[in-house]
């Protein structure tokens, strides 16, 4: 029988310990798999807890898993950037270390490969849920689904796939890719941004001839006290990430049906970046105030604040009419409200 491809799962690892034993229930599920092939690429990103002893442990256990450890860059994209560059299978799979899989999901997503050979991207069902065992939604692909059950096989190119990221994700992908699409754009962007593999996802998305789905669950959560959600300056970079992602969209003719989607989003952002900017401006250096102030004032410039009026209606619209007036008016409307 002839051997199956290698396969590589790219985690990435930062106090993993301490947040939640996420080492040892992401390596269950992985060294668990029904597809055995696999190489798995742990990256620890510059723990300061147990994390790489406990992930050296395992490697010791397991000759498929492969520990590295690197020192933390402060941004996320560098440890997937990483892993990217280590791994070395023919299809690559990146698996959140506080995530959980199905057993059989690397194997399904595999067969869908051999099934249609167009295939570049293999997304399983990702159901995202949060901690107290609310789910938030199932998602196949592009459709939202009751329940994993009610699968039914979707199809898209990568062309729709990016066009449906455009102000918000309309799709949900936590694939399985060929290597040479995974390894087409590197997750080290070229600006350090909080959410600097939202572009670099895009980019990749759209290198694929099609994108499909199969019948496993990826499982999701959203944790209230992970670094993602809790406040932090950096979050401000979601300001300078729309404005490069106008322009991306734009430059690929995506923007205009997107529109009205885009705009509000990046209105909302926009305002929740300032209202951040107020909160830490306390133990900020004044070099970062103005840094800061000034992509907060790009982002406004950039603005379409027409398209954005368009989506409100009587005294929201005034309001927010009045709040879009200007930099200076929206600035200080939001220091004086926290004051």
């Amino acid at each position: 029988m002839e051997k199956r491809p290698l396969i590589s799962v790219v985690t990435t690892y930062y106090n993993s310990v301490s947040l939640g034993n996420f080492v040892k229930t992401s390596l269950q599920c992985l060294m668990n798999q029904t597809y055995e092939n696999i190489e798995l690429i742990c990256v620890n990103d510059g723990s300061t807890d147990t994390t790489l002893e406990e992930l050296q442990y395992f490697e010791k256990t397991d000759s498929r898993i492969k520990v590295f450890t690197k020192e933390n860059e402060k941004y996320a994209q560098y440890s997937k950037a990483y892993g990217q560059e280590k791994a070395s299978g023919k299809y690559i799979f990146l698996f959140d270390h506080d995530d959980l899989i199905d057993y059989d999901l690397i194997e399904k997503c595999f067969l869908e490969f051999e099934r249609d050979p167009e295939l570049d991207i293999v997304t399983p069902i990702v159901k995202t849920v949060f901690t107290d065992g609310k789910i938030k939604h199932i998602s196949n692909l592009d459709l939202y689904t009751d329940a994993p059950s009610q699968f039914v096989r979707r199809k898209l190119s990568g062309a729709e796939a990016i066009k449906k990221t455009a102000g918000r994700y309309d799709i949900h992908i936590r694939g399985l890719y060929r290597a040479e699409i995974f390894k087409s754009f590197s997750f080290r962007y070229t600006e350090p941004l909080l959410n600097a593999d939202e572009i670099v996802e895009r980019l990749i998305f759209e290198k694929a001839r099609f994108i499909g789905s199969c019948k496993a669950v990826y499982t999701h959560y959203i944790h209230a006290d992970s670094s993602a959600k809790l406040p932090s300056v950096k979050k401000i970079d979601i300001v300078r990430t729309d404005v490069l992602l106008r322009e991306l969209f734009k430059d690929k003719g995506i923007y205009e049906d997107r529109k009205s989607i885009f705009e509000l989003t990046a209105y909302k952002n926009i305002v929740n970046g300032i209202k951040i900017f107020h909160h830490f401006s306390g133990s900020m250096s004044a070099d970062q105030l103005s840094k800061q102030k000034n992509r907060l004032s790009e982002a406004y410039q950039n603005l379409d604040k027409k398209t954005v009026l368009s989506q409100f209606s009587g005294f929201s619209k005034l309001y927010n009419a009045i709040l879009m007036a200007s930099f200076a008016g929206i600035f200080t409307f939001y220091r004086l409200k926290r004051n």
